[in-house]
């Protein structure tokens, strides 16, 4: 899969690209993001200061100081992530929230989050 493809299937929603391909070529924009490993959603996020700043940060380890976190870092070269490009940090902690409650991802509960 080029780049573009990558960007245009992650923005769409429906589509899943390893994170190494996704600190790279995610926008830098605002936005929720959902992080996967063997397919099973694990955990979903919000990223109020750009998309790929947070992809970056999970993949160089730099946040992994919380469980989810080291948890995304553990496994770094095998979870795969999609995203959705929002336009205010409102609505960023509304969808990220809404996500929790629907889906309960494993990692977010160790957060705090979630069932």
């Amino acid at each position: 899969m080029d780049i573009l493809s990558s960007i245009l299937s992650g923005l769409s929603g429906g589509g899943k690209i390893p994170l190494s391909e996704a600190k790279s070529s995610a926008p830098n924009q605002m936005g929720c993001y959902r992080i996967y490993l063997g397919g099973k959603l694990m955990y979903v996020g919000k990223a109020e200061d750009g998309i790929r700043k947070r992809f970056v940060q999970y993949y160089n380890g730099t946040t992994a100081h919380y469980p989810s976190a080291q948890s995304i870092y553990e496994h770094r070269d095998e979870v795969k992530v999609s995203w959705q490009v929002l336009d205010s940090r409102e609505a960023c902690r509304e969808t990220e929230r809404r996500w929790i409650d629907d889906y309960a991802p494993e990692w977010n509960a160790q957060k705090g989050w979630g069932g």
